[in-house]
């Protein structure tokens, strides 16, 4: 299934190719028929932005909102750990699970980096895909949150990426997580200190119960596919 690497593909920094593949791609999610009618409305009206606005605008809003602002990153374990010592381990756990699938990173980017792992979860069967992005689901939705408060395009291929998701979002933990940081644009001042504050989500209560995303669940998803493969 290639609809949650094209929906990633979406969220990578703005190249000549986006505006290129874009047909191509409409035709590729229509044909598969992950997504509802209502999604796929909302996606390809998204993916119209690449058609109708300059590359340096695109390029310019990119990193007004994904660089610039850290409640928006799409690096997953930066909301769970941040940058903590379980981060770096969690990276190279999900490295490994990677490589275990015969999956190798050939560009200077982290595991969790949200259009990498889409890619990955691509690749395996429909069910265990929709269970691995369900593990996600409550960083997806605050993002959501986060880039509806920004009026940006890019809030409905996070939303059609929900709707992939075995899980439903938990709607208080993401009002939680929204209430402590909407995602609004940083002064470089408030940027530094927004670095220095512990995540969004607390990493000592992220079990299910609470609807926040787990680390290890995410990869247990993961080894048991890899398990079955081998």
């Amino acid at each position: 299934m290639r609809t949650l690497k094209i929906l990633g593909f979406f969220l990578t920094y703005p190249e000549q190719e986006h505006i290129q593949v874009v047909d191509e791609c409409a035709a590729i999610l229509r044909s598969e028929k992950w997504l509802s009618d209502k999604g796929l409305e909302k996606v390809l009206h998204a993916a119209r932005h690449f058609k109708e606005h300059s590359l340096l605008d695109l390029q310019e809003d990119y990193v007004a909102l994904f660089d610039r602002t850290p409640s928006l990153s799409l690096h997953l374990f930066e909301h769970v750990h941040g940058d903590s010592r379980d981060r770096g381990q969690a990276l190279v756990d999900l490295l490994q699970v990677y490589e275990d699938a015969k999956l190798f990173i050939d560009r200077e980017e982290m595991p969790d980096y949200l259009p990498l792992f889409t890619e990955y979860v691509a690749t395996l069967p429909h069910k265990q895909a929709s269970e691995t992005m369900g593990s996600v689901v409550n960083i997806l939705s605050s993002l959501v949150g986060r880039l509806r408060n920004r009026e940006s395009f890019y809030a409905d291929f996070l939303d059609a990426m929900i709707e992939t998701a075995a899980r439903s979002p938990d709607p208080k933990a993401v009002e939680e997580y929204l209430s402590k940081s909407s995602g609004k644009a940083l002064s470089h001042a408030e940027m530094d200190r927004q670095w220095e504050e512990p995540p969004t989500f607390d990493n000592t209560n992220i079990g299910q119960d609470s609807g926040c995303p787990k680390a290890e669940e995410m990869l247990a998803h993961m080894r048991d596919y890899t398990q079955e493969r081998q």
